[in-house]
């Protein structure tokens, strides 16, 4: 009779596929061994599910830098952990869809939520504040439309099936990298690389698609050009700190960052004074916690806060 391995037994073999997934590509037999593992038992998808999503959040807390506190790291990834359980039950449906190339599956989050989805190639999609991605993956590709919000993507090569994102008319194909696309109301798609190379093209340019490498952002307006333009690791760090559940400000007027609260929060800060409004401000801040924020600001510029149960208003 086969010998039933335990869940410590399992979580150890995960474990094993993950590392090896963190520093190459895997041969075709692996690939092979890989799939009839998966789809031996279970709980096998689950315990890999869970290896993967760990290591990639590890590595992305600490690529933020000595400017992101260790306690504020530690923070995210307790949060993480927390919902582990529940996440990896979320991930074994889609993971089995991913290998067996069956059907779209769809991810969400709610307002103020982060998600990070682990794929069984390896990929990893992380999913800000009220965002929708669908997956399907196929024998010769890997497609991912960003229905609404904004993801980061960190992606496993596989040269032979391109992981491609959709973001409304545009698309960014890329084979190994890492980068975030935006796809919000009343704003263009917005791309960030991190990592690697993508190419980005919109429906209506018939012209070849536009390279962008790491650190560099594309602002995709209709009917204009792409043209990446450089931007430092700092710039990166801050505006990848949602996925610890953060908000990086610098420089941005307190009615911008009021908007951008918006996105994580359904308490909403009123600032109706224009003078107020045009403060600027810096610094790091909980990105569900408007609240705490317009308190701080509130003391810092000698400010009143009224607090009700849907909005905190800045006045003098």
């Amino acid at each position: 009779m086969a010998h039933r391995l335990t869940s410590a037994e399992i979580d150890d073999l995960a474990a094993e596929w993950a590392a090896k997934l963190d520093h190459r590509a895997l041969s075709a037999e692996e690939e092979t061994a890989l799939g009839a593992w998966l789809d031996a038992d279970p709980r096998h998808l689950g315990a890999f599910a869970k290896a993967r999503a760990v290591a990639v959040h590890s590595q992305r807390a600490a690529a933020l830098g000595r400017g992101f506190a260790a306690g504020q790291i530690d923070t995210g990834r307790r949060r993480f952990l927390a919902f582990g359980a529940a996440a990896a039950a979320s991930v074994a449906v889609a993971g089995t869809m991913t290998w067996r190339w069956l059907r779209w599956d769809n991810f969400v989050t709610q307002i103020g939520e982060t998600r990070i989805v682990p794929l069984v190639d390896g990929s990893v999609i992380t999913l800000n504040t009220d965002s929708l991605v669908s997956v399907r993956y196929s024998g010769t590709s890997r497609q991912i439309r960003l229905l609404r919000g904004q993801a980061l993507f960190d992606v496993a090569k596989d040269a032979a099936r391109p992981f491609t994102v959709e973001a409304g008319d545009t698309s960014v194909r890329a084979v190994g990298t890492s980068f975030s696309v935006s796809r919000l109301d009343d704003r263009p798609v917005e791309v960030l690389v991190r990592e690697g190379v993508v190419e980005i093209k919109r429906e209506d340019d018939s012209g070849p698609p536009v390279r962008a490498a790491a650190n560099t952002r594309a602002v995709v307006e209709h009917h204009a050009a792409v043209v990446p333009a450089a931007v430092d690791a700092a710039t990166i760090s801050r505006e990848t700190a949602w996925q610890i559940g953060r908000i990086s400000f610098e420089g941005e007027t307190l009615s911008q960052a009021a908007g951008e609260f918006a996105r994580y929060s359904e308490i909403r800060i009123v600032i109706e004074d224009p003078e107020i409004g045009a403060h600027t401000v810096t610094g790091l801040f909980v990105s569900n916690d408007p609240v705490g924020f317009a308190k701080a600001i509130a003391l810092s510029l000698n400010l009143k806060a009224e607090v009700s149960e849907t909005a905190v208003r800045l006045s003098k």
